[in-house]
C-alpha cells in the first residue's frame, strides 16, 4: 500500500523544509493537481485500504507541518497556508470513507427491496442530465424542507443522502466535498436551481390550463 506522499505537492514540501529551494509560485497548481488525485483515486479500492492510505498519508502531513512551524524565521506563508488546506482536503476524503461505510451499512436492505421490485416490474434507468451542483442543491433543500428520512432512523447528512442519488442515477460526483461547499459558501444567487424549477413547473401549468 502507498501514501500519497508522491504526489507534486507533496514534493514542494519536501523541497521547502529541506531547504533546497523556495517555488511558491508553483503551490495553487500543485494543490490543483493533489484535488484532482484525490478525485481519481478508484472507486473500486477496498475502503479499508483507502481509508488507511488517507489517513497515513495525512500522518506524514503532520508531520510536515510541525517541521514547518519549527523553521522560525525561514518559514514562508504560503506554505503554511497549504499545507493546511492539504490536510483539510484529506480530513474531508477520510470523512467521506466513512461516510461510505456508514452508507453501506443499508445497502442490503435495500438491494433486497430492489430485487423484489424488479420480479414483479421492470425497472426504469434514471439518468441525471443536470449538473453536480444542481444535485448537490436540490438535495439540501430538500433535507431542509424535512421531506427525507432514513426508513431504520438513522441521521442523514447531505452526503449520505447525495451518495443515495448517485446510485439513483447511476453516476459518481467527485471532489463532492469541495462542490458542496461551493454551493453552500454562494454569496449571490444562492438558489439558482430551485428557482428554474420554480420557473419550470409554472410554465409547465400554463400550458396545462391554455
Amino acid at each position: 500500500m502507498k501514501t500519497l506522499t508522491n504526489a507534486l505537492l507533496f514534493n514542494l514540501f519536501t523541497s521547502y523544509l529541506e531547504d533546497m529551494v523556495q517555488v511558491a509560485e508553483e503551490l495553487p497548481a500543485a494543490y490543483d493537481n493533489f484535488v484532482t488525485l484525490l478525485g481519481e483515486l478508484p472507486q473500486n479500492e477496498n475502503q479499508i485500504l483507502k481509508l488507511r492510505r488517507l489517513n497515513y498519508t495525512k500522518i506524514e502531513l503532520v508531520s510536515m507541518q510541525i517541521a514547518s512551524e519549527q523553521m522560525l524565521g525561514k518559514r514562508h506563508v504560503l506554505y503554511d497556508v497549504f499545507i493546511g488546506k492539504a490536510l483539510s482536503l484529506l480530513d474531508a476524503e477520510i470523512e467521506m470513507v466513512k461516510e461510505l461505510f456508514r452508507y453501506g451499512n443499508i445497502i442490503p436492505e435495500l438491494k433486497s427491496e430492489i430485487i423484489k421490485d424488479a420480479e414483479n416490474k421492470s425497472v426504469v434507468m434514471l439518468t441525471w442530465n443536470g449538473t453536480d451542483n444542481d444535485l448537490i442543491e436540490l438535495v439540501a433543500a430538500l433535507m431542509a424542507a424535512g421531506t427525507i428520512s432514513s426508513r431504520n432512523g438513522d441521521k442523514l447528512t447531505v452526503i449520505s443522502v447525495i451518495r443515495a442519488f448517485e446510485d439513483m442515477f447511476h453516476l459518481k460526483i467527485n471532489a463532492l466535498y469541495t462542490k458542496r461547499g461551493k454551493v453552500f459558501d454562494r454569496c449571490t444567487d444562492t438558489t439558482p436551481f430551485i428557482d428554474s424549477l420554480r420557473v419550470s413547473y409554472n410554465r409547465m401549468l400554463e400550458k396545462r390550463l391554455i
